[in-house]
């Protein structure tokens, strides 16, 4: 009953956040360029303004535009507050006319807009509040994305809401974390500071900088034991550690799941079902 109280409420604020929104039932896959492995980036418009890079990216929420769009698109713009890795930042946001991409438009979207050069080329970022829309799979040998119901396969894990996030229940080392299914990430990334008292000591091997609207946070790397995804077990798995304040996210959160790690061939966001397809 809660899973399903919660569902709803997302599905609420999606219509909140977007206006209406529509998809065909069957659509032709639309074709999508994959950058650094994980990164899919689709055509698609945005109000008059056609041939635009769109970034999916299901951690995301609300959707985003870049600065120099929303000039060239005219929308009036405000100031609000953004939580990317547990900071806050001020951001703009607008109002945009519609999005299209492939068969899926959503009107009235409410975004963010701000400087996103640092993602070489992307116009915006299609988030949560347009993606829920439609249950969506992924396919990385093709590249393609197609929107539309999706029939139930194995292996699969269930795919749950914390508002305002999709996220998944995996364990580690016997122990349940709950993490948000980031599209836009390509890392196993766990907050260290929810996650130390259940996992044992992980020596650190190296640190890397994760590049984010809020600036950067700097992440220390670790080998970590096998992960079980709904009985499926990843082995030899690479993670990061992030010791940067995560009082943004729901305290249930324990750390963002890069798809690729559990999809190397092919995702499915089934919404009708709750599922989380992976190959």
């Amino acid at each position: 009953m809660e899973t399903q109280k919660a569902w709803m409420a997302l599905a609420v604020m999606a219509s909140l956040h977007g206006g209406g929104a529509s998809s065909e039932r069957c659509s032709t896959p639309l074709k999508f360029e994959l950058r650094e492995r994980y990164q899919i980036v689709v055509p698609g418009a945005i109000g008059a303004l056609e041939r635009l890079n769109l970034l999916i990216d299901t951690g995301s929420i609300p959707s985003m535009v870049d600065r120099r769009v929303a000039k060239k698109l005219g929308v009036d713009v405000q100031e609000s507050e953004i939580v990317a890795f547990g900071d806050r930042s001020r951001v703009l946001t607008t109002v945009l006319p519609n999005i299209r991409l492939g068969p899926l438009r959503a009107d009235a979207v409410t975004a963010g807009v701000g400087d996103l050069s640092f993602l070489h080329g992307v116009d915006a970022i299609i988030g949560l509040d347009v993606l829920l829309r439609s249950s969506f799979s992924i396919d990385y040998e093709t590249r393609q994305v197609a929107f539309g119901p999706l029939v139930a396969r194995e292996p699969m894990v269930r795919l749950e809401v914390t508002p305002p996030f999709l996220t998944v229940q995996l364990a580690l080392a016997g122990r349940p974390f709950r993490l948000l299914v980031d599209t836009g990430s390509r890392r196993l990334v766990l907050f260290e500071r929810r996650v130390r008292d259940r996992l044992p000591r992980l020596p650190v091997h190296g640190e890397q900088l994760l590049y984010h609207l809020s600036g950067t946070s700097r992440l220390h790397r670790v080998f970590l034991p096998p992960l079980d995804a709904g009985g499926t077990i990843v082995e030899h798995l690479e993670g990061f550690m992030s010791d940067a304040p995560v009082d943004g996210y729901p305290a249930e959160i324990d750390g963002v799941l890069g798809l690729r790690v559990l999809a190397s061939k092919r995702a499915e966001f089934d919404f009708e079902r709750g599922r989380l397809g992976f190959r």
